[in-house]
């Protein structure tokens, strides 16, 4: 009721607001795809007896996975967003500056 409720509100601010959680939430689940995708599908691939996966275990559960576990509390907090779009406006002018001269 509340998603449908956003969608039938009017004002410009509430619209860019959803737009903003719409993005978030999209960046959230880009993420969690890119980090588990592989895992998943290395651990089809072992149990359909394509390939001996044993040896990758480990490298999911202790390297690929925790970064998924780094990323979300960055993705929740505002601040880190914030940030990100003040260094990419920083970047943006500097990269202009670099063409004029």
């Amino acid at each position: 009721i509340n998603y449908v409720n956003m969608h039938l509100t009017k004002s410009s601010k509430s619209k860019s607001r959803t737009q903003t959680v719409q993005r978030r939430i999209s960046i959230i689940i880009l993420t969690d795809f890119i980090c588990w995708v592989p895992s998943i599908l290395i651990c089809l691939l072992h149990y359909l007896k394509v390939f001996n996966a044993s040896n990758f275990y480990p490298f999911f559960s202790f390297l690929i996975l925790p970064i998924n576990s780094l990323i979300n509390p960055l993705i929740y907090d505002n601040t880190f967003f914030d940030s990100l779009v003040h260094l990419c406006a920083q970047v943006r002018i500097l990269l202009k500056q670099q063409k004029k001269e």
